[in-house]
């Protein structure tokens, strides 16, 4: 099911939503920037196999947090070079 969320409590609803993830979980959005607390959620699905995919077309990641991705066997990136920044 598909949710939009406004700048408030997207950090509630976004935890929410990974972790209903059951089968696979796509997430989309203009901007790319994973706190602790997401990535910690996100390696809880990459480890239970949970298809995961994150579009985005802005990223603030550092090298160490592009490696991270990279490790995470059932986490798959897509950049997006147009993606509008607004929906």
């Amino acid at each position: 099911m598909a949710k939009f969320l406004n700048t408030s409590a997207t950090n509630y609803f976004l935890e929410e939503l990974i972790k209903g993830a059951k089968d696979r979980l796509v997430l989309i959005s203009p901007f790319l920037k994973l706190n602790d607390r997401m990535k910690e959620l996100l390696e809880d699905k990459n480890r239970l196999k949970i298809d995961v995919r994150i579009v985005y077309g802005k990223s603030e990641l550092q090298p160490q947090e592009i490696e991270w991705l990279k490790a995470q066997s059932f986490i798959r990136t897509i950049f997006f070079i147009n993606m509008p920044t607004a929906f």
